[in-house]
């Protein structure tokens, strides 16, 4: 992405998030004050979250870039713990807004799990005070009990019930440790066999969790997109994605075959040094090499297919519609880090469903395939399409 790119990402989520800009970078302002920061520094802002970006715009105005790298560095940093797939997910927009107030006294290597998670029970002894150390100790355990429940299928709003109740009940918090995981990812209705009967649907069901489908017709329909591409890249993206590709080739030895190649070359270089490593640190004679293969493959396809949306990152904090039309595609990227934690047979599950998408793809399919996705960590951003 170009330079210009980050800062329509953060002047987008300014709408989004529905955040007053400082007097001072109204209008033409706000352009040309984040015009003066390097391309890296752009895009650490623009994967911020509302009170990120917001305390970032408050801090920084008046004030040249240069005081601000070491800033930038300890809130990516932090940001990171407290996103949707960290550890610290749990925390509340009032302990993230403390948190960011104590940047000054934090140095850059200082800031790990432990003293973040000080700091945030800082702010609730602050706000309730220590008499109530017996709620305190059982909001820890909630936060315990948060990051678990996510791992298992709940989603944050079904989190946040069981939350309530253990609130008024405090002697049901050991429960939530005996919960049943939850199963998210749900094939699309308009992709499941239809003509099956279910004592061999369920077989084909148990087949399909342990191996990739390979059906001539869904073959022919990715084949054709593969040879659909042609968008051919230039210049340093090129050079850098040579350089990547022959790092993978060299770890993957048979298994790059042509069709893969072609699709993985249109990565973009961060996505693709992220594929890398991730199949660095897998086995080659590993089944697991073969699924990171298969996701990287069927996602970026699948990313390829430009869709009309109403704004496809809209948190729920702004109103639905406010942002406009775009005609783009999704982008899979985002769920790299989520997959990677999937054992094989979901990892699997979900490749089967995106190959299957890929034979018929409709809005309706894509957007399951996405949403449940997002389930899976607890985002707070929801996805709007047109007619």
């Amino acid at each position: 992405m170009q330079k210009a790119d980050y800062i329509y990402m953060i002047t987008d989520n300014i709408l989004v998030y529905q955040i007053n800009l400082p007097a001072e970078l109204r209008g033409n302002k706000l352009h040309e004050h984040l015009n003066k920061y390097e391309e890296k520094f752009l895009k650490i802002i623009a994967g911020f979250d509302m009170n990120f970006l917001e305390h970032f715009l408050i801090i920084s105005k008046g004030r040249n870039p240069e005081e601000f790298a070491d800033i930038l560095k300890k809130m990516e940093k932090i940001s990171f713990m407290i996103g949707p797939i960290g550890n610290l997910n749990y925390l509340t927009s009032h302990q993230i807004q403390y948190i960011l107030t104590k940047l000054g006294s934090l140095n850059l290597n200082q800031i790990k799990e432990e003293i973040i998670s000080k700091i945030a029970d800082e702010q609730i002894e602050n706000e309730f005070g220590s008499s109530q150390s017996a709620s305190s100790a059982i909001e820890r355990q909630l936060s315990s009990a948060a990051f678990y429940l996510q791992s298992i299928g709940y989603s944050n709003q079904e989190i946040q019930e069981k939350f309530n109740e253990v609130r008024r009940e405090p002697s049901k918090l050991d429960a939530l440790f005996t919960l049943q995981p939850r199963e998210i990812i749900s094939m699309p209705v308009e992709i499941q066999p239809r003509s099956t009967p279910p004592s061999r649907s369920q077989q084909a069901s148990t087949a399909q969790s342990n191996s990739i489908e390979r059906s001539q017709e869904t073959q022919n329909a990715i084949d054709q997109y593969v040879r659909s591409i042609e968008h051919e890249i230039t210049g340093e993206r090129a050079k850098k994605v040579h350089e990547i590709m022959e790092f993978i080739k060299v770890h993957v030895r048979e298994i790059m075959d042509e069709s893969y190649e072609r699709v993985l070359r249109q990565m973009h270089p961060d996505r693709l040094n992220k594929a890398y490593k991730m199949l660095k640190d897998t086995k080659r004679k590993s089944k697991r090499m073969k699924l990171y293969m298969e996701w990287f493959f069927c996602s970026t396809l699948l990313s390829k297919i430009e869709l009309k949306v109403e704004h496809w990152q809209v948190s729920s904090q702004a109103g639905h519609g406010q942002t406009g039309v775009y005609t783009a595609g999704i982008s899979f990227s985002r769920y790299d880090n989520i997959i990677r934690d999937f054992p094989d047979t979901k990892l699997t599950k979900i490749i089967n469903i995106a190959r299957r998408i890929l034979q018929n793809p409709t809005k309706v399919t894509i957007q399951k395939l996405a949403t449940s996705l997002i389930e899976e960590t607890g985002f707070d951003e929801h996805l709007y399409f047109t007619d």
